[in-house]
């Protein structure tokens, strides 16, 4: 009787470190890659801030060329969304907004 005693409050000191560390984690989080194109930097960054160009780049966008694509707003503005809806698991249903753009600066986007 003891050891299932022993059992029960490892397994209810081990749920209880990890809701402890549930409310520790962050809720948000940020993505920065960096690579060097030999272009000047308003080509690229006039090409990248379309978000319609991702599919040539982004191998998220080209899981699954059946996906539906629905736009709204003008592309490259602060302010549009690109949505998208999936059969294949792994792709699914989303939506990505540009909420901020400093010109040859930075793209901040929500998804």
């Amino acid at each position: 009787m003891e050891i299932i005693l022993n059992i029960f409050s490892v397994i209810a000191v081990l749920i209880i470190f990890l809701l402890l560390v549930a409310l520790l984690v962050k809720k948000e989080y940020t993505v920065v890659r960096e690579v060097i194109i030999n272009k000047p930097l308003p080509t690229v960054f006039d090409y990248v801030k379309i978000m319609k160009n991702n599919f040539q780049y982004n191998d998220w966008w080209r899981i699954d060329p059946n996906q539906k694509m629905a736009y709204k707003g003008v592309d490259g503005t602060k302010g549009f969304i690109a949505a998208w809806n999936s059969q294949n698991k792994n792709v699914g249903k989303g939506e990505q907004e540009i909420t901020n753009i400093v010109e040859n600066t930075l793209i901040d986007t929500e998804v």
